[in-house]
């Protein structure tokens, strides 16, 4: 220990004197490359097919200087407090060895021997997220291909300018107050590079019913937590760090590192492409509040504040309202779950597409947003279409009565929208000239008029971007004001609960750059999920190659993650075991061990309460600083946990009624919806009964997602009849 933690003092000791004395000096002028870009895109236009190639190379190249001129004018001062969080020690052929370190800026002086380099950008950096210590290496930097060996890789904490922590093979080192001592690897282990809960060393002495380690809890010890980004592993950095063009799209089980990989590959392109990727540019659409957040308290740490973070139903709402400021009708709260799935259904968006496509050329429905309602409608109410549209799909989970269930729905109320809006006194005031609204079902599909006895003009939530994508396939792009609503890069998280007509209109909001050639390159958007994880059975999402598909993008590759490092492999077995059918066929790679899974039955609630104070008032004891959920089906099983638990004066308890979660310390009671993204160090998963946990797929989805939310420990509470979705061995 006290080699490495010298070695590591030395090395900080130097980077401190340094820059004590360094000035950053001011960089030489930039030259302004336009022209010579301009004047090489003309010559390519009108040049010699043989003589293109090389025209393009020396546009390529004179790009890149540029680029790299440009970012290194604008390069930021090291921040002393914390200069690097990372230590390579490298030997190449025919060089000296020399230490470099990883930060969030460059700084190389190789007279003082301080080597500082960003890890966004610095192609060096590749071999710290890469390679092990004692790995060979070889790879290719811009021209020169390199060889040699990782000599040391450690990760360090360095706050204030003190060295506070040191990661590496040889173990973990931590400063205390009574000096530096040696931890065991498996007691400050972190989950996907989020920075959350310390794992403890051990797991008490046996017995059962007890909650927490049984030991001296590690977050007491090692509070000083790496960065995150000193935590990727060489896969999560290989998805990061992908071109800005195109669309990449990660399949990750719980605690594989999705969100992670979303925000580090938005500051990567924010970092390499300052002008391009700016904050205002950039949209993140989350699935819950929780992940809002979470997300917005990120982003800022990694450079880039004040982006669009929203919930996609939050987000659709206001768009639409934007795009119809006119259109006043109310939002059904009770929409049938058949006509959630019509208007949801693949299907749906074929058929906005193909009837857009064919009445391209007619100039009353693009004129005004009040054409593009009629629309709406009449795909929505066209009985024969629709019936054929379904019967080609052959969906075995919606069959034709529940088509005509849900078309019977939009029959009744679509034309109401239609005839009771004010549209055309709002446009005429605005001075659009909108022409008059259909006033009759006739206008809309004739079958329309023979099921509407009486105007019910409501629309459903899923309405929002049904309307929008008529507005986009009919308009064009969306607008913000009188500016185009585009975005030059886009991460939607949990896209597995997003419809594809819901993914469709957010890439519709994506901005195509064009080439020097005027060619358009792919759009910038990352898309995460896990198909394990779905909670809308409803939403039209199937699986990723289907709705790939469904959007035009079956060339694009799904990049899945296989290691878990949120939760133990004992979860894990669980949480696969509950899924069974739906599970992936590879399971996750879980490279921690932990506490068993433990099953507790009760005769009543009030029973397992009394049992679960009788835990966590210990365990506060011992950790002050744990981090445990109580998690219900319903709200009405959350209520009573809760207000039992209050009774018995549990310290630190809340009940979490609308995602207004605390991220510190104590115990939060709440239903498993609300908890989707988030982590604990301890799960309780209440009332796992028979009756509240059937065996259909939503079942074994939200059962699933409760469980993995488990940092270290998972208990499992029946007080009736168990769920039959609780494993045998368990049982």
């Amino acid at each position: 220990m006290e080699t490495i933690v010298d070695e590591e003092r030395a090395l900080l000791g130097k980077v401190r004197d340094h820059l004590a004395v360094h000035r950053p000096s001011r960089p030489p002028p930039i030259e302004d490359y336009e022209e010579q870009l301009i004047s090489l895109r003309d010559q390519i236009a009108s040049a010699h097919l043989e003589d293109v190639p090389a025209l393009e190379q020396q546009m390529q190249r004179l790009a890149g200087i540029a680029a790299r001129r440009a970012a290194a004018s604008e390069v930021e001062p090291v921040d002393p407090r914390s200069p690097y969080f990372g230590h390579l020690r490298l030997r190449e052929e025919g060089r000296a060895d020399r230490d470099v370190l990883i930060g969030k800026t460059t700084l190389v002086d190789a007279r003082s021997g301080v080597r500082i380099v960003d890890w966004r950008h610095a192609p060096v950096s590749q071999l710290y997220y890469r390679y092990e210590e004692g790995a060979e290496y070889e790879e290719t930097f811009g021209e020169r291909d390199v060889e040699g060996v990782v000599l040391a890789r450690r990760t360090v904490t360095i706050d204030e300018g003190e060295l506070l922590r040191v990661s590496a093979p040889q173990g973990i080192f931590v400063r205390g107050q009574a000096g530096w001592r040696a931890m065991g690897a498996s007691s400050a282990e972190l989950s996907g590079g989020q920075g959350k809960a310390a794992r403890p060393e051990n797991f008490g002495s046996g017995g059962r019913g007890g909650l927490g380690t049984g030991a001296t809890f590690a977050a007491k010890e090692d509070r000083h937590l790496p960065e995150i980004a000193a935590l990727l592993d060489p896969r999560q950095f290989e998805l990061i760090s992908k071109p800005d063009s195109g669309v990449v799209v990660i399949q990750g089980g719980a605690g594989s590192g999705k969100t992670t990989i979303g925000v580090h590959r938005m500051a990567f392109l924010a970092y390499n492409a300052k002008h391009r990727f700016t904050a205002d540019k950039m949209l993140v659409i989350v699935g819950s509040p929780a992940l809002r957040a979470y997300i917005s308290e990120v982003l800022p740490a990694l450079g880039i504040g004040d982006v669009a973070i929203e919930t996609y139903s939050e987000w659709a709402h206001d768009t639409r309202k934007r795009a119809f400021p006119w259109l006043e009708a109310p939002v059904e709260e009770n929409t049938p779950s058949a006509v959630t799935r019509y208007k949801t259904h693949p299907v749906m968006l074929r058929l906005l597409e193909q009837r857009a496509e064919e009445m391209k050329n007619d100039a009353r429905l693009r004129r005004d947003s009040r054409g593009v309602l009629a629309f709406w409608a009449d795909v929505l109410t066209d009985r024969p279409r629709v019936l054929e549209a379904f019967k080609k799909a052959n969906d075995p989970e919606f069959g034709p009565e529940q088509v005509l269930q849900a078309w019977r729905w939009c029959a009744d109320r679509c034309p109401a929208v239609v005839e009771s809006d004010p549209g055309d006194r709002a446009e005429r005031k605005a001075g659009l000239e909108a022409e008059p609204a259909p006033q009759s079902a006739d206008d809309l599909g004739a079958d329309a008029k023979e099921i509407r006895a009486d105007d019910h003009a409501t629309l459903d939530i899923e309405d929002d971007s049904l309307l929008l994508r008529a507005y986009q396939l009919l308009r064009g792009e969306l607008k913000r004001g009188k500016n185009p609503l585009l975005f030059e890069h886009l991460f939607v998280d949990e896209a597995q609960d997003l419809a594809p007509i819901d993914l469709a209109v957010l890439l519709g909001v994506v901005a195509q750059q064009q080439t020097p050639q005027g060619k358009l390159r792919p759009r910038s958007v990352t898309l995460a999920g896990d198909t394990a994880q779905r909670l809308h059975m409803d939403s039209g999402f199937r699986d990723w190659r289907d709705t790939l598909r469904e959007l035009g993008l079956s060339h694009v590759e799904v990049e899945p993650l296989r290691i878990a490092y949120r939760s133990t492999r004992e979860v894990l077995e669980f949480a696969r075991d509950v899924l069974g059918p739906l599970a992936d066929p590879t399971p996750p790679i879980a490279p921690r061990t932990g506490a068993p899974v433990e099953h507790h039955h009760f005769p009543s609630p009030g029973a397992a309460v009394a049992f679960l104070a009788d835990a966590l008032r210990p365990l506060f004891n011992r950790e002050p600083r744990a981090t445990v959920a109580i998690l219900a089906r319903h709200a009405e099983q959350a209520d009573v946990y809760y207000q039992a638990l209050r009774m018995a004066e549990i310290p630190y308890l809340r009940r979490i009624r609308a995602y207004e979660f605390a991220f510190r310390p104590g115990v939060e009671v709440t239903e498993v919806r609300q908890v989707k993204g988030l982590e604990y160090d301890y799960v309780v998963l209440v009332d796992v009964n028979a009756t509240t946990y059937p065996t259909d797929p939503e079942s074994r989805h939200l059962l699933h997602i409760g469980a993995t939310r488990a940092a270290h420990q998972l208990w499992v509470i029946s007080t009736a009849a168990p769920s039959p979705l609780v494993p045998e061995w368990l049982r």
